[in-house]
């Protein structure tokens, strides 16, 4: 039995089977679903599914392999039995799903999916124990519980019980309590209420006051890519407690998928923010609209006709059944964590009430913790990102205070860095960094590097590139009396001074002073979107710097796709359809330089930073960079860079 530090949560499932995902009462909506015209492609897969033999995956299922498949075919067969209510196909997934539970083996599952797979594995096994519990036998649920225990605890990053990892970040906001564990606790409930109590426990104790201020600004604090998936965990964790109980327990704006429209861009690829998988993802099948998924659970919790017309207008039979056996994606990738399929579909769309809120205007600001004003015209296929960024999320967020990227007809000012192994060198010395980003940076050139990094077996020392400071927070953050207040305390990077979205306008003014505190005694940023100025608009950034000594070099970065042109004090972009000529107002007499192509793509004062080309082919690493710096020494310096955004004949 698991002894919940805890009090006992005010949330319990009610007295009926089943209870995950759906109850009883939920049938004849469901059934009455599969019907509907934006349902007929899940059910025909789930169909397709339905009709498959677990003698297909034999090799996989007797040497206790996981396989997306096997698990779709358990989940989809066990609900195809209590939509019949066919007792016979009911005795059939049980005594198939036995036998899977007994073969499979954490051991032969090592690699960095493992919470993943096995937490998919506890998952499908709690639906057939909820979803068929009047057909299993005592001997059955004993059995259930007792594999299912010992795959969690020998496989689970947060532990088992859940006692481990940050509630601030880190794996334990994804699937492994918030779906997993949840689901199994809800499943076993009247034989092992002590596991609900445990994992509920600590949702409702942790999560529930956190995510009420981490989801606050409107943008999740872990990117684009991370904070899509980790966003689809904390909606996975609403829906089955709202499912099973008709309560929400997280803030509604956990359920908020604004961001997303303001990140996708014209192009339907994200803004590249943070530690970026989306070029990759799914076999490259994630790259276009790579937000769908999340979309889709935010429509189904709260009727936004807007996430269901991007679920609609950009869903892809891959995101339901992936279609390319044989790759490691069903066996050791991300795609096994299973996060989506066509009875989840079945289940969930049109779950609430539909409703059309106002349409989206083209600028938005995302208040604190992130402080970051987004500009997006669709006709003109134009974004401009600005970001002050007050709080670092202490997760996969960059040191990219004061960031900016243009996307016009193509990605103009861009985001360089390679995520393909975290932790690697690249990744410490280039990819995370601010001199990677359109940021500031302000060095001590007699400071070379910033202290050793172990990581993989190998040593390497950390590059000073005169970027923003990296937070180290004072505590483990397990079991904190109060997550945001620690976070807040130890993360501060920035402060929004001002901001402003009109037509005419669109400005965020931020003090960046504590990020560059170590090297700097005043940092301002301003940055200014005249989207009716021009051609296409005209986006400046300006900057005071005050530095703790005159020897201090301060550069201003520019990314780029292709090799720039330089006349004088004028940069001139180009990308696809699009142009952007930058010009150099302050410093006055500045020294411009280029640095990119080939090895030099990734450099840090200087530095190449190793990388394997086959990690960069698909990613939007970019030429290279431009670094605008004064010539002469002084404390103080303004820098201004005005950048108009063309459109190019092709």
């Amino acid at each position: 039995m698991l002894n919940s530090p805890y009090k006992k949560p005010y949330i319990t499932p009610p007295n009926e089977h089943p209870r995950v995902m759906f109850r009883q009462s939920d049938k004849k909506r469901i059934v009455n679903n599969f019907s509907h015209i934006e349902n007929h492609r899940a059910y025909e897969l789930w169909q397709r599914i339905c009709k498959k033999d677990f003698r297909q995956f034999y090799d996989d299922i007797a040497i206790g392999r996981y396989n997306l498949m096997v698990c779709f075919m358990i989940e989809a067969k066990a609900f195809e039995a209590w939509i019949l209510d066919d007792d016979k196909k009911a005795r059939d997934i049980i005594e198939n799903t036995k036998k899977i539970v007994e073969h499979y083996s954490v051991n032969r599952n090592v690699n960095l999916m493992l919470c993943r797979h096995t937490g998919h594995i506890v998952f499908v096994v709690s639906l057939v124990y909820d979803w068929l519990y009047k057909n299993l036998t005592e001997e059955e649920k004993v059995f259930f519980i007792t594999k299912c225990e010992q795959f969690l605890e020998t496989a689970m990053e947060v532990g088992y019980p859940p006692i481990k990892q940050r509630d601030t970040h880190s794996h334990s906001h994804e699937a492994q309590y918030l779906r997993d564990m949840l689901a199994f606790s809800i499943a076993t409930y009247d034989e092992r209420p002590d596991i609900y109590n445990f994992v509920a426990g600590r949702i409702i104790a942790d999560l529930v006051p956190f995510y009420k201020f981490s989801f606050s600004a409107g943008i999740h604090n872990q990117g684009a890519s991370y904070g899509a998936y980790r966003q689809v965990s904390a909606l996975w964790a609403q829906l089955l407690f709202y499912q099973m109980s008709g309560q929400k327990i997280f803030d509604e704006c956990v359920e908020n998928a604004d961001n997303y429209y303001y990140l996708t861009r014209a192009d339907g690829e994200n803004l590249r923010i943070g530690n970026d998988c989306h070029d990759d993802k799914g076999g490259g099948h994630a790259i276009k609209h790579p937000f769908t998924v999340v979309n889709f659970f935010a429509a189904a919790l709260t009727g936004n006709e807007n996430y269901r017309k991007y679920y609609f207008e950009n869903s892809r039979d891959e995101l339901l059944m992936p279609t390319h056996y044989g790759r490691d994606l069903y066996k050791t990738e991300v795609y096994g964590e299973g996060l989506y399929s066509p009875v989840v579909h079945l289940i969930f769309n049109r779950l609430t009430e539909p409703f059309t809120p106002v349409p989206y205007e083209k600028a938005r600001y995302f208040p604190y913790p992130a402080g970051i004003t987004i500009y997006k015209d669709e006709d003109k296929k134009t974004t401009v990102y600005m970001k002050i960024g007050e709080l670092w999320c202490q997760g996969h967020e960059h040191y990219d205070t004061g960031d900016f990227q243009i996307y016009h007809n193509g990605i103009l000012a861009s985001s360089s860095g390679a995520y393909y192994w975290y932790g690697s060198e690249h990744f410490y010395n280039y990819d995370t960094r601010t001199s990677s980003h359109n940021c500031l940076t302000v060095r001590d050139p007699k400071v070379k590097t910033l202290g050793q990094i172990t990581e993989w077996g190998k040593t390497f020392e950390r590059i000073n590139d005169g970027g923003t400071r990296m937070p180290s927070p004072t505590t483990d953050y397990d079991f904190e009396p109060d997550l945001a207040a620690a976070w807040q305390r130890d993360c501060k990077m920035a402060k929004v001074l001002s901001h402003t979205e009109t037509d005419e306008k669109v400005e965020i003014v931020g003090d960046l002073t504590t990020a560059y505190a170590h090297t700097c005694d005043n940092v301002i940023r301003k940055m200014t979107f005249l989207p009716k100025k021009g051609e296409n608009g005209i986006f400046t950034v300006e900057d005071e710097v005050i530095s703790k000594n005159e020897n201090f070099i301060k550069c201003f970065h520019i990314h780029m796709m292709e090799e720039p042109e330089i006349e004088g004090n004028v940069i001139t972009i180009k990308h696809k359809g699009g142009k952007l000529r930058c010009t150099v107002i302050e410093p006055q007499n500045a020294s411009i330089t280029a640095i990119g192509g080939g090895d030099n793509r990734f450099t840090i004062v200087g530095i190449p930073v190793p990388v394997t080309e086959e990690y960069t082919a698909n990613r939007e690493c970019g030429w290279g960079k431009v670094i605008i710096s004064p010539t002469n020494k002084a404390k103080a310096h303004k820098f201004k860079v005005q950048m108009e955004i063309l459109d190019v004949q092709l």
